[in-house]
């Protein structure tokens, strides 16, 4: 063959590769995009936080990412474990990974002088675990949504912490540690208000913080220089639902305030990073009743008459309570009444019927408070001088979906 032959064929060979990488490079399908599902509840629907994650994905150079929220107002992790739509949408395409947030005050009703405090992770904790086992066997990854405490109870981020750490590292699942870089936020920059109105649910910057922390949690990537502006579909507060048809302002940060919170997430983010996934956590103290003084001999004061003061025990808010005491020859009589301030919570009124009177405290009960969905309620009092009666109330429910415990202080003083 001929030397001219021969460099024909090569180039012939050559072109003939060329023209099929290329043409193979063109009929090469692109990537799928990340597909993360969000499980939750209204923290995870206020101002969309799915969309602006999102988008603030997109705008950071993490590729094209799709989002699916599940998060009907109030749901726990138990109750998408046991009804609703949440095991559907997982197993109707592959995810890269599911974002889980319980319910704030992780699934029961623990309340110290009407205000919602975080209880234990007693309820939390099997679903949370159910959870993160079922999404790795779908091949994807579990992520933990750790929130934040409520504004008026900055003391819960402990007991938020442990549960979703402990929950987290018993599945090798991982934690995007929002409740954290809140608390960053709260300490360094308390004039930024994370909060609406209700202390409890996301602002738009607490979204905005909320979506940084998960942007560093799913890509490993620092949130610094993301835009400060997000617009997208809204959420219906009424109905819950995205409204596909309408698109508005999500998220609307002054530039330098958008800077703090990405500071805080990536912050965050590192702190568990140098952890091993895990920061290092103990079962929180649960909130528990106060010790009241000692007291004065009962005895020797004359408690006859109609005591009036203040009774912070209710979540309808603090109520007037008034207790009669008096006595039939050496048995205790005693009638209590209580005015609720509020036109959902009708005024109550119970003859005592368990009124002891001992040497340095007195206890009665109610066999039934409508403030309390008609749970007995157990009081206490002490009288640290004359005239002046303190005390603790006491509520609890263990059985049933919501365990359920209250706590609260009271104080009266008699009328002269």
């Amino acid at each position: 063959m001929s030397m001219r032959r021969r460099i024909a064929i090569i180039g012939l060979l050559s072109f003939s590769i060329l023209a099929w990488g290329l043409t193979g490079w063109a009929k090469k399908p692109p990537a799928p995009p990340a597909g993360v599902l969000f499980i939750g509840n209204s923290y995870t629907y206020y101002n969309n936080l799915p969309e602006v994650f999102m988008k603030l994905a997109q705008a950071g150079g993490a590729g094209k990412v799709e989002t699916a929220m599940v998060a009907p107002g109030g749901w726990r992790l138990k109750d998408h474990w046991e009804k609703g739509d949440a095991h559907r949408v997982l197993r109707e395409r592959r995810w890269k990974c599911v974002v889980l947030q319980d319910q704030s005050q992780l699934g029961t009703n623990c309340y110290f002088e009407g205000k919602p405090h975080v209880g234990s992770d007693e309820l939390f904790r099997p679903f949370a675990e159910n959870w993160g086992v079922e999404i790795q066997d779908v091949g994807a990854v579990p992520i933990f949504f750790l929130t934040w405490a409520r504004k008026a109870a900055p003391q819960d981020q402990a007991a938020l912490n442990y549960a979703y750490f402990h929950a987290a590292k018993e599945t090798s699942s991982k934690v995007a540690p929002v409740g954290i870089a809140w608390a960053l936020v709260r300490e360094q920059h308390p004039e930024i208000d994370l909060y609406v109105a209700d202390g409890s649910h996301p602002s738009p910057a607490g979204t905005y913080l909320a979506a940084c922390t998960l942007y560093a949690a799913v890509f490993g990537l620092d949130p610094d220089g993301l835009p400060a502006k997000v617009g997208g579909r809204p959420v219906n507060l009424e109905t819950e639902k995205v409204e596909p048809d309408k698109t508005q302002i999500l998220i609307d940060l002054p530039p330098a305030e958008a800077k703090i919170l990405q500071t805080a997430a990536w912050t965050a983010k590192r702190q568990l990073d140098k952890k091993g996934g895990y920061l290092p956590v103990t079962p929180a103290p649960p909130v528990s009743l106060p010790a009241l003084p000692e007291g004065e001999t009962l005895s020797g004061l004359n408690l006859e008459g109609s005591w009036t003061g203040e009774l912070l025990f209710y979540p309808a808010g603090p109520a007037q309570m008034s207790l009669l005491i008096g006595r039939e020859g050496e048995v205790w009589k005693g009638h209590l009444e209580i005015k609720h301030n509020s036109k959902n919570t009708p005024d109550e009124s119970f003859d005592l019927g368990d009124l002891k009177v001992g040497e340095r405290s007195l206890t009665f009960s109610i066999p039934k408070s409508g403030g309390v969905d008609n749970l007995s309620v157990s009081f206490r009092g002490v009288c640290p001088k004359a005239d002046d009666m303190r005390g603790t109330a006491e509520a609890a429910q263990k059985s049933g979906d919501s365990p359920t415990r209250l706590l609260g202080t009271w104080t009266i003083h008699k009328a002269r």
